[in-house]
């Protein structure tokens, strides 16, 4: 943790500035290794020289104070009724700590990073805010080899998941059944958090990006898409894969060539120094030769790390520079709505000589 706080000192260097806060729980959780859960507000302050201030709600405050005993980070309870006597309390609320520090001159600010307590900030710190946004996302999106041995162990695993569920294929299984196998699975290798909730999903609830599972059953002949993903370690995973139940149908097997072409071109192309939306614009021309570009209608692929969702985005119009260490997921896909959908997804790391696959030890598509 102390090497995440210094990356926090030199953003301060960087910015000629004193102090920071961060209120982005996944910020939070990046720079101090604890785990965020729900949407309870938190705020960190860290000003130079100073020992980092955590300041959590009274029902969050002995887990953190526990996690983070033996650091310099001082953890307070925001509180101004209950205050226990094993407690440090702040007889404050959220928004009077926030107005406290409007005082300062100038203060950095996750501004990009949204939670319970961004409206608060703006309004009290209004242009004395420097948006130190992008100097985090630049360390998020570099991720560290500790960081990328957690993101291979979260793809083995959830590798192991969906051939769980290829195994137990029925005509009689529903898609929220189907779903049951993957989590028994995954929970079984130590898995105590998943990267989203699974998507598991027949025809036609596949020809939408996103949809839950239903009690949708598989029946004689179907096409299974399944969008799951762990956490390991803190790091996140994110996997599709198309599973053909029973009779081929040629037009489905078409839209799978079109989506796994796109892939491979991808993989061939991509190199450190690109454009993400270079690298995007390779599939959108692979899928223009079999006529469907229209039906590609989400970016190419997305970072992955404390979330399943985060930057480096590679999507058309994006100007981020790939570089060697990023993660992200490169998932074309075709939809035709209230039909069917195609979509396969790999997790891939940038090296100096290229895009690494680190989901290439599970094959793409399942006949079962």
């Amino acid at each position: 943790m102390k090497h995440q706080l210094e990356k926090l000192e030199s953003i301060m260097e960087k910015e000629n500035i004193n102090s920071i806060i961060l209120t982005g729980p996944d910020n939070i959780e990046y720079f101090l290794g604890v785990r965020t859960i729900a949407d309870s507000p938190l705020l960190l302050y860290y000003e130079k020289k100073g020992e980092p201030k955590l300041y959590v709600p009274l029902l969050e405050y002995y887990r953190f104070r526990d996690y983070l005993e033996n650091t310099n980070v001082k953890v307070y309870a925001v509180s101004k009724t209950l205050k226990p006597s094993d407690a440090e309390v702040i007889d404050k609320s959220f928004r009077e700590i926030i107005s406290s520090l409007s005082k300062k001159e100038r203060i950095g600010y996750d501004k990009e990073y949204t939670s319970p307590l961004t409206s608060y900030v703006l309004s009290a710190l209004g242009e004395k805010i420097v948006d130190i946004s992008k100097h985090i996302s630049k360390y998020r999106m570099i991720k560290e080899d500790w960081e990328i041995e957690n993101i291979k162990k979260a793809v083995d695993i959830t590798e192991k998941g969906i051939l769980e569920m290829v195994n137990n294929l029925s005509e009689t299984i529903t898609e929220t059944e189907l779903t049951g196998f993957f989590e028994f699975r995954v929970r079984r290798a130590g898995i105590d958090e998943y990267a989203f909730a699974p998507l598991v999903l027949f025809i036609p609830n596949n020809s939408y990006p996103h949809h839950l599972p239903t009690n949708n059953r598989l029946g004689k002949r179907n096409l299974v898409l399944v969008d799951v993903g762990v956490k390991y370690g803190g790091r996140c995973s994110d996997l599709t894969r198309m599973i053909i139940w029973g009779r081929k149908n040629k037009e489905e097997l078409k839209a799978i060539e079109a989506v796994n072409e796109a892939i491979d071109n991808v993989i061939d192309k991509g190199q450190p120094g690109m454009k993400a939306s270079e690298l995007a614009e390779v599939a959108v021309k692979t899928l223009e030769k079999y006529e469907l570009t229209e039906k590609f209608i989400h970016g190419l692929g997305h970072g992955i790390g404390i979330l399943v969702h985060e930057p480096p985005y590679i999507r058309t119009g994006s100007e981020t520079v790939l570089e060697p260490g990023m993660v992200f997921t490169i998932e074309p896909g075709v939809y035709f709505a209230g039909k069917y959908g195609v979509r396969i997804e790999e997790d891939v790391l940038v090296t100096k000589k290229g895009l690494k696959v680190l989901s290439e030890d599970l094959e793409r598509v399942f006949i079962a």
